[in-house]
């Protein structure tokens, strides 16, 4: 019996074994499986989150651009123009008082007005060659005194220098000895018109035959036609002398150099003791009281910019307020190096502010000789498709134009086509329309 007990007790405990191994081992194979699933849970966790939290952002996607302040305009400030079951008019919106208030809506009319188009170039600063004078001595000489020197000023009539000149005494003594033969046949004529007359009286009762008569007229003929040419020699060496003669006060036998014009001396090209000669400048003198602007007008400007064109000139000093002048003509040669024409501008210059070959910024008004309708540049709002403005319909509707653009000014535009005269345009905020518009446009996917 107890036998059968024993071997009843082993078999009830081998069997508990391989039921408890069973189950460790049902244990780990569900383990396993769980390891094996555990990155496919961990996905659809990850999805289901984003979905979560993508749905909650667009339900409270208004609240979160109001804390951010890219709400756009509420739909009773800004929409559409709709009426109905109508379709939308894609070119009009609708803004209310307080939604142009907010977004800082200003207006400006269309206008017809000359066209005058700002031309700008670069322009450099010239003495009018009217005003410029080369004084050159006026026979060969030794420079015997200089009175002044460059950048000085002179007045009409100054001697700047006093030359030791030999030709001054040749022409004194040449305006005498003219003199001289011009006395000798003025008598040479007295004494033939006086034998003339005598032999006239002589003719009437035979004394003196008529070949006489007549011989005596051919030499008072004569006679007269050497006071002729003795009278012109002496008058050449008389204005050869005054030409040459010495300063008021000065030495004999010297030869000043004077200016005829007042104003600067801007090259002196003699000096002290040099023998100089008639073939070169001893002085360059200046009236720098007006001076002309060269401005070097390139391409199409050179067609625009005509005489008489106002323009400003502005120089490099500060706190200075722009030359005013105008246009006096434009070069019809292009210079080959830079491919421009030069416009000589001219300035007046009372304070001498301006300087020979100063370096100057040019604003030429160029009127193009017609008229048209313009608006403020502010108006204009760029797109793909190109400009376009908004035109006030109403107070509170605007309906885009697209533009047609002439001249461009940084203060106005020309419209061609698009918008007609004295018709009302949004200028400063304009560009907040644009963007209601886009918006109404790729926000009906909302």
């Amino acid at each position: 019996m107890s036998l059968n007990a024993e071997s009843s007790a082993r078999r009830a405990e081998a069997s508990d074994i391989i039921e408890n191994d069973g189950l460790e081992s049902e244990d780990a194979s569900s383990s396993a499986q769980d390891v094996r699933r555990s990155p496919a849970r961990r996905a659809l966790v990850v999805l289901t989150v984003l979905a979560v939290a993508a749905f909650a952002g667009w339900t409270y996607r208004g609240p979160i651009l109001d804390a951010f302040g890219l709400a756009p305009p509420a739909a009773s400030d800004a929409k559409v123009d709709k009426s109905g079951d109508a379709p939308a008019n894609p070119d009009l919106v609708t803004l209310d008082e307080a939604g142009q208030k907010r977004m800082g809506l200003a207006f400006g009319r269309a206008v017809t007005r000359r066209i005058v188009l700002p031309v700008r170039a670069p322009g450099t600063v010239t003495f009018d060659e009217r005003r410029v004078t080369h004084l050159k001595p006026r026979t060969q000489g030794r420079v015997l005194s200089l009175a002044v020197q460059p950048g000085e000023r002179v007045t009409a009539g100054q001697t700047l220098a006093t030359l030791d000149a030999a030709g001054i005494l040749d022409a004194r003594n040449g305006l005498q000895a003219a003199q001289a033969a011009l006395g000798e046949s003025q008598a040479s004529e007295a004494v033939a018109a006086l034998q003339v007359k005598r032999g006239l009286e002589q003719l009437k009762f035979g004394g003196v035959a008529q070949a006489e008569v007549e011989r005596r007229q051919v030499d008072l003929a004569k006679a007269q036609a050497a006071v002729k040419a003795a009278q012109a020699n002496a008058d050449m060496y008389r204005a050869q002398y005054q030409r040459l003669a010495p300063a008021e006060g000065a030495a004999p036998g010297t030869s000043a150099v004077v200016t005829p014009i007042g104003g600067v001396v801007t090259s002196v090209g003699i000096t002290l003791g040099e023998v100089v000669d008639t073939g070169r400048d001893a002085f360059i003198v200046a009236d720098p009281t007006r001076v002309v602007v060269l401005a070097n007008l390139y391409g199409a400007d050179i067609a625009r910019v005509r005489a008489g064109d106002a323009a400003s000139v502005e120089s490099p000093m500060p706190d200075h307020p722009p030359f005013e002048g105008h246009v006096r003509s434009v070069n019809v040669t292009v210079d080959p190096a830079t491919n421009t024409a030069p416009a000589r501008i001219e300035l007046d210059n009372p304070e001498d502010l301006l300087r020979a070959n100063l370096f100057v910024s040019v604003t030429v008004a160029a009127d193009l000789g017609r008229g048209g309708v313009t608006i403020p540049a502010a108006a204009v709002q760029q797109t793909e498709a190109g400009p376009i403005a908004f035109v006030r319909k109403a107070p509170d509707r605007f309906e885009r134009r697209a533009l047609t653009l002439g001249i461009q000014r940084t203060d106005w535009v020309e419209v061609r086509q698009g918008v007609a005269d004295g018709e009302c345009v949004a200028t400063a905020g304009s560009f907040g329309l644009k963007a209601i518009l886009l918006r109404s446009l790729l926000g009906s996917t909302d």
